[in-house]
């Protein structure tokens, strides 16, 4: 994915008290949004990759970079929201959801390093928990920029989005990043599936989304709504497109005033995009 940059003529940093700010923050990349809370209106946004996987040390680094080279970091905003994108998460149902026995349940479904923190979202339209972990030292370089930032994981806005705005039908949404997607069927209200899939190619992709399909009975023409890193001219999208009859991408609430489609589609970035709206 290209590196963008970019601001309306509207944009003002000397008002950002009244700008919500919305980061996400992966071993890929580090991207924000800007929306003006009156308008209503998107008024910056920018993507930085780093090209590859980076480790620990290196990506303190980077992000460090990103932060003291962008004016837009140095200011104090209305609220401040970050995603961290890990597949090392799990949704606790509130009815065994124990504060004290965070890390039991971790340590039972993934390996939590020394350098990694755990922390949980409150799901609002389910009676859920989303468990995850940030690196220390991403919360620590966060905190210390914007004290009142809050933390989130992406399944969190990916799935209240789903159950807010989801309507009646079944919907296999998909969301994509560089080397893994999020999966959740959604119905009535309902999530009837959650998980990760790691993939490499666009016939992984094919294989875990007909196989979710299969296994929960659903018609061959069941909704499949994507977001992420690919577009109309992917090999991903034209994959799934050849095969199952009913696939297109997200779009913002038609609320939201988004003006850089051209540069960056809207679904890209999506669950960042909507982190103010549903939480």
């Amino acid at each position: 994915m290209k590196n963008i940059s970019e601001k309306t003529q509207t944009f003002n940093i000397n008002k950002t008290s009244t700008y919500n700010l919305s980061i996400q923050i992966s071993q890929w990349g580090f991207t924000y949004c800007i929306l003006d809370t009156y308008s209503k209106e998107y008024v910056a946004v920018k993507h930085a990759g780093y090209g590859m996987e980076l480790t620990d040390e290196n990506l303190y680094d980077r992000i460090k970079q990103n932060i003291t080279s962008d004016a837009c970091m140095g200011k104090s905003y209305k609220s401040v929201d970050m995603i961290f994108v890990t597949r090392k998460s799990l949704l606790v149902p509130n009815q065994i959801f124990d504060k004290t026995r965070l890390k039991e349940l971790s340590n039972a479904n993934f390996e939590v390093n020394d350098k990694e923190e755990i922390q949980f979202n409150k799901l609002k339209s389910i009676s859920a928990c989303n468990v995850f972990v940030i690196p220390s030292y991403i919360t620590t370089l966060m905190v210390n920029t914007f004290p009142e930032i809050n933390f989130y994981h992406e399944a969190t806005p990916f799935i209240e989005n789903l159950i807010r705005n989801g309507g009646e039908e079944t919907t296999v949404s998909v969301n994509f990043y560089y080397d893994f997607m999020d999966i959740a069927v959604t119905e009535k209200g309902k999530v009837l599936l959650y998980n990760t899939f790691a993939y490499k190619t666009a016939t992984d992709v094919l294989y875990c989304v007909s196989s979710v399909i299969s296994k929960l009975n659903l018609k061959k023409d069941t909704a499949v709504r994507l977001s992420g890193y690919y577009d109309k001219e992917s090999d991903v999208f034209k994959l799934l497109y050849q095969y199952l009859p009913n696939v297109s991408f997200v779009s913002l609430s038609k609320d939201l005033k988004y003006p850089f489609e051209e540069s960056l589609p809207e679904h890209t970035f999506f669950n960042m995009m909507t982190l103010p709206c549903v939480l």
